[in-house]
C-alpha cells in the first residue's frame, strides 16, 4: 500500500517571525520533494502553516483529517523548535506516524537532532528529492531502510546513518516545483520598483552550490561548493509558467551564486529577452567575476536590484577569518556599474566577526558611507554574525567558549546559556566576540543612520515581548540607550540646520 505524506512549513515560516505582511515566498524546497512524489504516484499534501495562518490545534486536525502515514517538517534553525513540536503533535495524533525532519539545519545537526528528540523518527540529509523517492519505495514495499541513502533513524535505540547521498548532478531531471499543491493566491508575494509599480513576484532557483567557503555559511556544506545548474532553457520554461500561470512580474532568483557561469547566464539573459516577458528580477552576484557586458545585458532583461557580500570592511578579516578574499576595489566598481546602468546594488555586511576589533568594525562603517556615496541607491544590509551548527564558526565558537562545548541545538534550555536577540533572528546564537554590546548597538544605528533605514516599531514590540531572561533586558537596555542616544544627535543636527 502506497504511504500518504504530509509535508509542512511550521507556523512561524522560515525565519525568525512571520513577515509582517502575512506573506512569504513559496517553499521551493518542499515543493520540489512533492513534485517527486506526485510523479511516482503518492498522495500528498502540502501544509503551510505559516500562510494559512494555522494554530496548534489546527494543524492537529489538519494531520487527523489526512490520516498521512508519514509527516514531514521543512526544518531551519530559526524554526526547529517548532519543528520538534509539529512532530510531537503529529505523534499524539496517531503515534504510528512516521515523523520526518529535512531541512538546512537537520542537515548540519543531524545526529544532534536524532538524539535529543525522541518525537522525530527520521532525518534526511542534504539533497532530498531521490532519498524520498526512495523512502517512499522502501515503505511501500516494507523494505528496509537501510537501503536508502541520506537517512538518519533509531533502531533498537542504536542511530543509525545509511550513508552520504550523492548530490544530484543533472538538475533538469527534477519536475518542476509542485506549485499547484500550495494556495498561491495567499502568497502576497509583492516587490515595489522605482517606477512606483508594485508588482507580482515569484522565486526560482536555477542553480545549487556556492564557490566560496565563508566561515559561517552552510550551504557549501549543504549544496557543495561546486556549482550545478538547470540548463537555460529549463530555467526559461519555468520563468514562462511563473510569468503565464502565476501572474509574475517580478522573479527572485534564489541561487547563492546566479553568474557562477557567464556563459549560461547569457544565454538566460538573451532568452529573456527574445521572449520579451516584460519581467524585472533580483539576483545574487559573485562580483570578482562579473563585467559590465554582462551586466548592461542583465538591465536589458529586467535587472532591478543585485546583491553580493562584503561582509567586513578590514582586508584582514574578509581574507583570514572571512575566508572570502577579493579586491574591494570590485565592489566599488560593481557599485558606479550599478550606478550608470541603473539598478538598485544590495551589498550585505556583518559585524562582530572572530577576532574583529572595534577599530576594524568601523572600517565597516566606513567602506558602509562609502557605498552610499558611490550609489545613493545602494539597498545595504547588516547583521550580527550568527552561529549555525555544523560551519567553521561553530566549532571556533566552542573553542572560544561562546558555545559550550556540550551545547545542544535541540535543546530549548540550552539556549539560556548563549548570546541571542530572538526580535531579531529567532533562537540562533549570536558570535559576540571582542566587541561590547555598546559597542555594537552603536554600529547596528550608525548603518541605520548612514542607510536611512529604521527599526521598525513591530520589531520594537517584539523585542520587548521576546524578554525572556535577565540577560535579554540588559541587551535590549543597551539598544535602547543607543537608539536614544542617535536620535538626540538627530534631532540636534535637525535644529542646527534650521538656523
Amino acid at each position: 500500500m502506497k504511504p500518504k505524506f504530509q509535508i509542512f512549513v511550521p507556523p512561524q515560516g522560515y525565519v525568525a517571525q512571520r513577515w509582517e505582511e502575512g506573506s512569504s515566498m513559496p517553499p521551493l524546497g518542499i515543493l520540489f520533494l512533492a513534485a517527486v512524489l506526485e510523479k511516482e504516484g503518492y498522495e500528498i499534501e502540502i501544509v503551510p502553516a505559516d500562510i494559512l495562518r494555522l494554530s496548534w490545534n489546527d494543524i492537529a486536525k489538519k494531520i487527523d483529517d489526512f490520516k498521512p502515514d508519514v509527516v514531514g517538517i521543512t526544518t531551519t534553525t530559526e524554526n526547529r523548535f517548532e519543528s520538534f513540536k509539529l512532530a510531537r503533535i503529529a505523534k499524539e495524533t496517531n503515534p504510528k506516524i512516521i515523523t520526518l525532519l529535512g531541512g538546512p539545519h537537520i542537515s548540519m545537526a543531524r545526529e544532534d537532532t536524532i538524539k535529543y528528540r525522541k518525537e522525530v523518527d527520521i532525518v534526511s540529509i542534504g539533497e532530498g528529492e531521490n532519498t524520498i523517492k526512495e523512502l517512499a519505495k522502501a515503505l511501500e514495499t516494507q523494505d528496509s531502510l537501510y537501503k536508502v541513502k541520506g537517512l538518519i533513524f533509531r533502531d533498537n535505540n542504536e542511530i543509525i546513518f545509511t550513508g552520504e547521498r550523492p548530490r544530484i548532478e543533472d538538475l533538469d531531471t527534477l519536475p518542476f516545483p509542485a506549485r499547484h499543491l500550495i494556495p498561491m493566491e495567499k502568497y502576497n508575494f509583492y516587490v515595489e520598483t522605482r517606477d512606483g509599480k508594485k508588482r507580482k513576484a515569484q522565486n526560482i532557483m536555477t542553480s545549487r552550490g556556492c564557490p566560496f567557503n565563508c566561515y559561517f555559511c552552510a550551504t557549501p556544506v549543504n549544496w557543495g561548493r561546486r556549482m550545478r545548474g538547470h540548463s537555460p532553457e529549463r530555467v526559461i520554461k519555468e520563468i514562462e509558467i511563473l510569468v503565464e500561470k502565476y501572474g509574475a512580474e517580478f522573479i527572485w532568483f534564489y541561487d547563492d551564486t546566479l553568474n557562477y557561469n557567464k556563459k549560461r547566464l547569457h544565454k538566460i539573459m538573451d532568452m529573456i529577452i527574445e521572449r520579451k516577458f516584460n519581467i524585472k528580477f533580483a539576483n545574487e552576484f559573485r562580483i570578482d567575476v562579473v563585467d559590465k557586458p554582462l551586466l548592461e545585458k542583465m538591465k536589458e532583461a529586467g535587472l532591478e536590484q543585485g546583491f553580493f557580500g562584503i561582509e567586513a570592511g578590514s582586508p584582514r578579516v574578509r581574507k583570514n577569518i572571512i575566508r572570502k578574499n577579493f579586491d574591494i576595489e570590485k565592489a566599488y566598481q560593481f557599485l558606479e556599474w550599478s550606478k550608470e546602468l541603473d539598478f538598485i546594488p544590495g551589498p550585505f555586511f556583518i559585524f562582530s566577526h572572530h577576532t574583529e576589533t572595534w577599530e576594524e568594525a568601523q572600517e565597516t562603517l566606513r567602506i558602509i558611507e562609502k557605498v552610499k556615496d558611490i550609489n545613493p541607491n545602494a539597498d545595504i544590509s547588516v547583521a550580527i554574525l550568527h552561529i549555525y551548527p555544523g560551519t567553521p564558526l561553530e566549532y571556533i565558537a566552542k573553542e572560544e567558549g561562546i558555545l559550550p562545548k556540550d551545547f545542544s541545538w535541540s535543546k530549548e534550555e540550552d539556549m539560556k546559556r548563549v548570546e541571542t536577540l530572538p526580535a531579531a533572528q529567532g533562537e540562533v546564537p549570536l558570535f559576540k566576540d571582542k566587541l561590547s554590546w555598546w559597542q555594537i548597538a552603536n554600529l547596528v544605528f550608525r548603518w541605520s543612520a548612514v542607510s536611512k533605514k529604521r527599526i521598525s516599531k513591530s520589531k520594537i514590540k517584539k523585542a520587548i515581548k521576546d524578554i525572556k531572561k535577565p540577560k535579554d533586558l540588559f541587551v535590549y537596555g543597551i539598544f535602547f540607550l543607543a537608539l536614544l542616544k542617535y536620535k538626540i544627535i538627530n534631532l540636534f543636527k535637525k535644529k542646527q540646520s534650521q538656523k
